[in-house]
């Protein structure tokens, strides 16, 4: 059995009492005050007095200072109750969300009290806006664990039945296997990087290397790499990029690039990319824009959280993670911007927007396209 400690005090009842005893400190203080200073007078200024004047209460007046004392008290008991209620329930409804919250029920709220003062009800909405995160934390804690779980199953599996395979002597180490192997293992670590690069961004600890990069070389070297890959892919890539020196970590944007690049490759109708970077109002744009299908309407919103996959995704042949526009947030979001997606039209786009408080620019009257 749970067993819980009954509070020591009750908050109500203390201050009902401590506003009763004000009360009667108050009369008492007033009339004992005012037989002093008048006892003071006759002993000074006796002549200001008849000659049989007392100061002492008479009968009447100690029956007058009673039934005042007994209105003080009773006035002050309402009020002490009126006010303790605007206290006490509050801090009570906390108290009670906050028991269930440790039983384990972490969709417990105090419920609002409408007699309760600015400072309390605060302390009862910052209570529930700290629950829902707890609460939010917790089913993202479970929900990690499934999809990492589910991610990493298949290529585990691919990798131990393979390697079983040559260990009975079912497959021979060949060339064309070992490719398939380090392929699965480069997934593996791909996934593991992504992981780390959303979990240390959810914390602020996704560190950068900031440098002057020259965007225009930086973009055409990395449109070279991924070459092959969009040319088995059936893809093309045309790249325009204004001539720019930019202040960012150029392994994190190539990161941030792959993930985009990935994302068109899995989900976009064979066509020829468009990586295009200029200087906006706001800093530096980089976007990626592909032929279509575009992201359905009601996905859009969460398109950039975590294991955020669409229903078609998930039915089809779709192999991907659920993570490569997260990693995107993550990294825009560490260089102080963020990503977006617009549609125009059958055209997609997906942006990183980076502010560039110190960036240096080289742009000439026309730009650059480069093949």
């Amino acid at each position: 059995m749970n067993m819980r400690r009954q509070p020591r005090f009750d908050l109500s009842r203390h201050l009902t009492l401590a506003m009763a005893m004000v009360a009667v400190g108050t009369v008492v203080f007033s009339f004992l005050a005012f037989y002093v200073a008048y006892t003071v007078a006759i002993h000074i200024a006796p002549q200001l007095f008849p000659p049989d004047y007392s100061a002492l209460p008479s009968g009447w007046d100690l029956a007058i200072m009673g039934v005042v004392t007994a209105m003080g008290i009773a006035l002050s008991g309402w009020l002490g109750l009126r006010i303790s209620r605007c206290i006490v329930l509050p801090m009570h409804e906390v108290a009670r969300a906050a028991r269930a919250i440790a039983d384990g029920d972490l969709s417990a709220r105090a419920n609002p009290v409408l007699e309760a003062p600015g400072e309390t009800a605060m302390l009862v909405a910052d209570f529930n806006t700290m629950a829902a995160r707890l609460e939010k934390g917790a089913h993202n804690a479970i929900s990690w664990n499934a999809q990492i779980a589910h991610e990493l199953r298949t290529p585990l599996t691919i990798l131990k039945g393979r390697l079983q395979g040559v260990s009975d002597g079912v497959f021979a180490m060949d060339e064309a296997l070992l490719r398939g192997l380090l392929s699965q293992v480069d997934g593996l670590a791909r996934l593991v990087e992504d992981l780390r690069c959303v979990s240390l961004a959810d914390i602020g600890r996704l560190e950068l290397r900031l440098t002057d990069v020259d965007l225009t070389q930086e973009l055409a070297e990395w449109a070279a790499l991924m070459q092959p890959t969009l040319t088995k892919a059936q893809f093309g890539l045309h790249v325009s990029c204004p001539p720019v020196i930019a202040r960012l970590d150029a392994g994190r944007l190539r990161q941030a690039l792959l993930a985009l690049l990935d994302n068109a490759l899995h989900y976009a109708h064979p066509c020829t990319l468009r990586l295009e970077a200029a200087l906006g109002p706001n800093g530096l744009e980089i976007a990626l824009g592909d032929q279509g299908p575009g992201v359905p309407e009601a996905q859009v919103e969460a398109l950039f959280e975590v294991f955020s996959r669409g229903a078609s995704a998930q039915n089809t042949h779709r192999t991907g993670s659920g993570l490569g526009l997260a990693v995107v947030q993550a990294i825009a979001s560490a260089h102080g911007g963020k990503a977006a997606y617009h549609r125009d039209g059958t055209q997609s786009r997906f942006l990183l927007l980076l502010p560039q408080p110190a960036l240096v620019s080289t742009f000439v009257p026309t730009g650059e396209n480069l093949p």
